[in-house]
């Protein structure tokens, strides 16, 4: 399961989950065509709504 450090996030939560799956996606932490976390799973195991999550999510689609 994909988990994330909160700590010292800087702007919103979304872009932050986004950025860091982005960058685990182009570093190969997560493979290309793997499937992402649902949503309340994802949201669960990071202790945030599942409303950013999708946010995050819907940015990433956005961009393919």
């Amino acid at each position: 399961m994909i988990t994330y450090n909160f700590d010292h996030v800087e702007g919103s939560l979304y872009e932050y989950i986004y950025k860091c799956v982005k960058n685990d996606i182009i570093s190969g932490k997560i493979s290309a065509g793997e499937k992402l976390p649902s949503k309340r799973n994802f949201a669960k195991n990071n202790g945030v709504s599942t409303i950013t999550i999708q946010n995050a999510y819907d940015q990433l689609a956005g961009e393919g």
